[in-house]
């Protein structure tokens, strides 16, 4: 019998070994941003996210950059996708992981890191500690679906799935603000940063061995076999 396994996402896969339900928890709310507040030049553009992609994209002709980062395969894929050349990855897909690669390489440099308004300030803190000149640009928001968080609590309640997974933080404070632990079915958490928002709930649970989706229904794959 196929796991069945809720994806609270705003990205899903398409799996044959897996029965998925798509409830994302977050949904993404442009900023608008003033155009006038974006430089004409700067030394790194570094992108956190697949949305932040998305939304900066109109944007990018407005300057001129040496150099750019990105974190997470599917944001660089997706970079790719728009003719962006990412030049650092981070193979850990976190904001410390690249804190980690573009540790000694960042001094005295601008930076232009477009986000969400709810974004971790780890990456912004740490690279001013490095006399960067960091701006950090809002262009989008999350915002909780709680038709989407109800529904899941209900498939949860009468035993209609089997695991359901986390991508974010936001997602976790979404679903436990309202719901409480878990206990009947597995809960998988993306990446440690996920899990340690989980774990300000009690709420228990697995981690994927890398921080993407597949990793994380692959894994569940292993556990139920």
């Amino acid at each position: 019998m196929k796991p069945i396994v809720v994806v609270t996402s705003t990205r899903t896969v398409q799996r044959e070994d897996i029965e998925l339900k798509h409830y994302p928890f977050i949904d993404i709310v442009p900023i608008e941003v003033d155009e006038s507040c974006i430089k004409p030049y700067y030394d790194w553009l570094i992108f956190t996210s697949v949305n932040a992609i998305k939304l900066f994209q109109p944007y990018l002709n407005l300057i001129n950059v040496k150099h750019i980062a990105a974190i997470g395969t599917k944001t660089k894929a997706l970079a790719e996708d728009y003719s962006i050349p990412i030049e650092v990855m981070p193979s850990t897909f976190t904001q410390e992981g690249l804190l980690d690669s573009l540790e000694n390489r960042l001094h005295k440099q601008s930076i232009l890191i477009p986000c969400s308004r709810l974004a971790r300030n780890k990456l912004t803190d740490h690279l001013r500690e490095w006399d960067n000149e960091v701006q950090r640009l809002h262009i989008y928001e999350p915002k909780t679906n709680y038709e989407n968080v109800d529904k899941v609590h209900e498939l949860i309640e009468n035993n209609e799935v089997t695991h359901v997974t986390f991508s974010s933080s936001s997602a976790v404070s979404s679903y436990f603000e309202k719901y409480n632990k878990i206990d009947n079915i597995e809960v998988y958490a993306i990446g440690e940063i996920t899990e340690e928002k989980l774990k300000t709930y009690h709420q228990g649970c697995k981690v994927a061995p890398r921080a993407t989706l597949n990793d994380m229904l692959n894994k569940i794959l292993e556990e139920v076999e």
